[in-house]
């Protein structure tokens, strides 16, 4: 049974959740109440970006393909600046970071790797699906055409 992508609306959510908690943590919560929530969701996304990469690199003839992959560079663009600033201790949050160091920058390559992998697939083909949709004027004649076909089966 085919499975229905909503890629904007999932993407965006994506995003969305990125920057709370972005901003959530540069307030001054206590690491103890949220640390593995936070590393659940830092997980999360990142699979979920892989799945939504897998599907889009995989659905090649896709309507708006091209404005989903600039909506996924631009959501991973935000998930890797964060990893970074969590990398760098820009952001707070306990002992995660040493904890989990290793899994976290592996995170923050794979996701730097499938950045450029998606920069260089926009600039081989930086034009909107849209010009598929062109109609030339070979078409435009056929399409407009009387039916005469030199018959007349009417005589």
């Amino acid at each position: 049974m085919p499975v229905k992508f909503h890629y904007e609306d999932n993407l965006y959510f994506i995003h969305s959740m990125v920057r709370t908690i972005d901003t959530g943590l540069r307030l001054d919560v206590d690491p103890e109440y949220f640390r593995d929530k936070i590393l659940e969701d830092i997980l999360f996304i990142d699979a979920t970006l892989l799945r939504v990469y897998s599907s889009l690199k995989e659905n090649t003839l896709l309507i708006n393909r091209t404005g989903h992959l600039r909506s996924l560079r631009r959501t991973m663009g935000a998930f890797t600046d964060f990893l970074k600033r969590l990398l760098d201790g820009e952001v707070e949050l306990g002992d995660i970071v040493d904890t989990y160091r290793s899994k976290l920058t592996a995170t923050l390559h794979t996701q730097e790797r499938i950045r450029s992998e998606l920069d260089a697939a926009l600039e081989r083909d930086p034009a909107d699906d849209e010009t598929s949709d062109t109609i030339s004027s070979q078409e435009y004649g056929f399409l407009l055409a009387d039916g005469d076909d030199g018959n007349d089966d009417d005589e």
